[in-house]
């Protein structure tokens, strides 16, 4: 079974809805797009298909730019569209892709990653190193907001987090996720309750 994560991404509890076309969705066409998000656009093209092994990349029309909260359900719908089976990951971060043996339905598979991926791109501002701000308003969180919420989930971090100087020299290097085992069954609610990264973070 393989299986895509994005680091950071969260997932919140909201009502059933089309992941394709949400209400809270930031609708943009590929003549709407300023500079710098069409060569990033660009730049994930190129790198997408070079992983993906498509020597010969469709052009893909922009649907919208979508939040990090977005991607999993939205590239899973996207995908399912498109035939194929792919589920969430039990954290509902990420993406279980069917496993397919046949080369041909391989590339098929392979093809419809590369299309939904730039169909519904993320949002710039995921791409964008954090400011040194930021990472400090996140090393708050991490350390106060972040391990209440755990501790209130049932979950006791126990060791001491690094300085606020280590956490950004190592560019957010550390979460209080690793200091825990969350059940299985748990991880779809701890980590919508309990995001790693809140979206304010993140800026506009």
């Amino acid at each position: 079974m393989m299986v895509s994560t994005v680091a950071l991404t969260i997932t919140a509890c909201t009502p059933q809805r089309d992941p394709l076309n949400p209400p809270d969705s930031s609708d943009s066409s590929a003549t709407e797009v300023d500079s710098a998000t069409r060569a990033y656009l660009d730049e994930t093209a190129t790198a997408l298909a070079g992983q993906l092994g498509i020597v010969d990349p469709p052009k893909v029309e922009l649907v919208r730019l979508i939040t990090l909260n977005e991607w999993a359900p939205t590239q899973i719908a996207c995908l399912q569209e498109a035939g194929f089976d792919a589920t969430e990951t039990a954290d509902g971060q990420g993406i279980r892709y069917p496993p397919i043996e046949d080369p041909t339905l391989r590339q098929s598979l392979n093809l419809a990653i590369y299309t939904c991926e730039l169909k519904y791109p993320t949002q710039l501002k995921y791409m964008t190193p954090l400011s040194t701000d930021a990472l400090t308003r996140l090393y708050e969180y991490r350390t106060g907001e972040l391990v209440s919420c755990l501790e209130r989930e049932g979950y006791s971090v126990e060791p001491d987090p690094p300085s606020v100087a280590v956490f950004i020299q190592t560019n957010a290097g550390w979460s209080p996720f690793e200091d825990i085992a969350i059940a299985e069954a748990d991880m779809k609610r701890v980590f919508a309750n309990c995001p790693q990264t809140p979206e304010s973070i993140y800026g506009t």
